[in-house]
């Protein structure tokens, strides 16, 4: 059964807040059952919607976002900028030219 996580209220500070929020508080609001919560794969290749309502304190108006986070095995996502060389000898050293950029 689906389950809604409850409301977090955060103060901002600078504009910012973290939000931390487990693998487990994750895998339980999986429509599907599972039957290891604390899993990283029951998560792998899902996409989670996060929502933000922001209100105002002095004028009272909120401001509302959303955006997709996809679920990975890995930490960060390499890839291959176009100056990599797209072929080589076994045997010889190759210089490979990568991006990182966090998940």
């Amino acid at each position: 059964m689906f389950k809604m996580p409850s409301l977090i209220w955060l103060q901002l500070v600078e504009g910012k807040a973290d939000v931390v929020v487990t693998v487990a508080e994750l895998v339980a609001m999986l429509p599907s059952k599972t039957t290891d919560v604390n899993t990283w794969s029951n998560l792998r290749y899902r996409a989670i919607l996060v929502t933000a309502d922001v209100t105002e304190a002095a004028t009272g108006t909120t401001l509302s976002g959303n955006n997709t986070v996809q679920c990975t095995y890995t930490k960060y996502v390499l890839s291959f900028l176009d100056i990599t060389p797209t072929s080589f000898k076994p045997g010889l050293s190759i210089s490979a030219y990568v991006r990182t950029t966090g998940c």
